[in-house]
C-alpha cells in the first residue's frame, strides 16, 4: 500500500486539465481510466504519492494509476497525457501480471524453443518501447524526453516479448524509462497471486471495446490505435491456437488454474489461466521424417506442441518418427520433454507413408485420444479413418487429406 498525499490547489487544477484533455484527445483511454482502474478509492482517479514512495514519475500495478505529485506536474500538459495513456496501456496488456509470472519462471520461452533469461528491468523497457510506439504513432500527447522510444527497436506492430529478445543483454541495465511496473496488488494491499485472480478478463475486454467504440463515434480513434485495440479484442488465431481449440472440443481438458498461467499465451502478452489435472488419456505426436520436413519446422512444431501438451496434460505421450516405416517411438512423461527431444536427430529420410504410424498405434495397444501428425501430406494414407481424432499439421497448402482436421503450419525460412 502507498501513503497517499493530498494535491495542492495548483496541482488539483493541473490534474483537472489533464483529465479533461485526456477525455478530448484520447477518449478510449479516458473510458478505461474511469471504468476499470480502482483509483485508490478516491475522487482523483489516481493515487498520488510523494518522492519517498520510490516512484520517479508514474507507475501502475495493473489496478491503479500511481503518480508522483512532486514530479509529474513539472511536465507539459501533452506530456502528462502521454504518460497517463502509457500507464493505462500497461493495464490493458496486463503487463504487471505477465512480468510477475516471467520473473517467477526466470526465463522467457519462444515458439521456436529458444529460452532467454528473464531480467525484470529489461522486460519493463521492452514493454515501454512497444507502448510508447503505439501512443506516439497514434499522435496522442507528447513523449517525454526520458523514456524508451526507438523505431529501430520496436514499432507499434511489435510485441513486448519479441522486443525483449532483441534488446536483452546479460547484466545490461539498458535505457531508463519514466515509470515503474509494480507487482499486481501493490497499491491495493492484496498479494500478487490474489490480485491476478481478481482481474476479470471479460470485463477488461468489454471496457476496451466500449472505449474504442466511443472514441470511434467521436472520430477520435487514430487508425493505428484502432488496429492495436482490434487485435487485442480479435487476436489472430495461429496454427497452435487452432490445435488447442481442436483438443478442447475433441479431447477435453483439465480445470483452469490462474496460479499456473498458459505459457504459450504469455509470450504473446496475454495472461490467461493454464490447465491443471489430466485432461486427456494417451496422445500421439507423429513426425514425417521423409526429408520434406526441415529441422526448423520440427523445432518450431515441438516448441509449440510442448506448451499445448503441458496444458492438455495427457496421461501418456508418444512421439513416432516415420517416413515409409516407423523408425523410433519415444514415450514422454511431460509435454516439456518435447523441447529436449527435438535435439535428437530425426531418423529416416526415405519415402513417405502414413500407414505405419496407424499400424504402430494398434501394435502397441495404444488407444489415443488424439494423433497430431506433422507432414506435407505427400504420402500414402490408410484406407479407413481411425476411431480417434486425427489432426494434420500441414506444411504444404496444396495437400489434400482424406480424413481428420487439417491445420496449416507455416514453413520456416531456410
Amino acid at each position: 500500500m502507498f501513503k497517499q498525499v493530498a494535491l495542492t490547489a495548483d496541482q488539483e487544477t493541473k490534474w483537472g486539465r489533464c483529465r479533461t484533455a485526456l477525455l478530448w484527445h484520447a477518449p478510449a483511454f479516458s473510458h478505461i481510466l474511469y471504468n476499470m482502474l480502482q483509483n485508490g478509492g478516491g475522487k482523483d482517479m489516481a493515487i498520488f504519492v510523494d518522492k519517498d514512495a520510490g516512484i520517479p514519475y508514474a507507475a501502475t500495478d495493473g489496478f491503479n494509476l500511481i503518480i508522483n505529485a512532486d514530479t509529474f506536474f513539472d511536465w507539459t500538459l501533452n506530456e502528462q497525457i502521454f504518460v497517463v495513456c502509457h500507464e493505462i496501456m500497461h493495464c490493458v496488456f496486463n503487463h504487471c501480471a505477465i512480468g510477475m509470472q516471467l520473473q517467477q519462471r526466470g526465463k522467457v520461452t519462444y515458439p521456436d524453443g529458444t529460452e532467454v533469461e528473464y531480467d525484470h528491468g529489461q522486460m519493463n523497457q521492452a514493454m515501454d518501447y512497444v507502448i510508447n510506439a503505439i501512443i506516439s504513432d497514434s499522435k496522442i500527447g507528447t513523449m517525454p524526453k526520458i523514456g524508451c522510444l526507438d523505431p529501430a527497436i520496436a514499432t507499434s506492430a511489435d510485441n513486448a516479448m519479441d522486443t525483449y529478445r532483441k534488446i536483452y543483454q546479460p547484466g545490461n541495465p539498458g535505457k531508463e524509462g519514466f515509470d515503474k511496473h509494480l507487482k499486481p496488488g501493490a497499491s491495493t494491499g492484496m498479494g500478487p497471486a490474489q490480485a491476478v485472480q481478481q482481474r476479470n478478463p471479460s470485463a477488461w475486454a468489454q471496457a476496451v471495446k466500449d472505449g474504442a467504440d466511443a472514441a470511434r463515434a467521436m472520430g477520435r480513434l487514430p487508425a493505428n490505435l484502432d488496429r492495436v485495440l482490434t487485435e487485442i479484442l480479435e487476436p489472430k488465431v495461429d496454427w497452435a491456437s487452432q490445435i488447442v481449440a481442436l483438443f478442447a472440443r475433441k479431447v477435453g481438458s483439465g480445470t483452469y488454474d490462474w496460479r499456473r498461467p498458459d505459457r504459450r499465451l504469455i509470450t504473446r502478452d496475454v495472461y490467461a489461466p493454464g490447465r491443471s489435472g489430466f485432461g486427456a488419456g494417451d496422445v500421439v505426436v507423429a513426425v514425417d521424417t521423409s526429408g520434406s520436413i526441415g529441422a526448423k519446422e520440427i523445432a518450431m512444431f515441438f516448441a509449440e506442441m510442448s506448451g499445448i501438451l503441458e496444458d492438455v496434460k495427457p496421461k501418456r505421450m508418444f512421439v513416432m518418427w516415420c517416413d515409409a516405416v516407423v523408425h523410433r517411438v519415444d514415450e514422454l512423461e511431460d509435454g516439456g520433454d518435447l523441447v529436449a527431444l527435438r535435439a535428437k536427430k530425426a531418423p529416416g529420410g526415405g519415402g513417405t507413408s502414413f500407414v505405419p504410424v496407424f499400424d504402430e498405434i494398434v501394435k502397441l495397444g495404444i488407444e489415443p485420444e488424439a494423433l497430431v501428425y506433422l507432414t506435407d501430406g505427400m504420402g500414402t494414407f490408410p484406407k479407413q479413418a481411425p476411431r480417434y481424432p486425427v489432426i494434420w499439421g500441414n506444411i504444404y497448402p496444396a495437400a489434400k487429406y482424406p480424413f481428420g482436421d487439417v491445420v496449416d503450419v507455416p514453413k520456416q525460412a531456410a
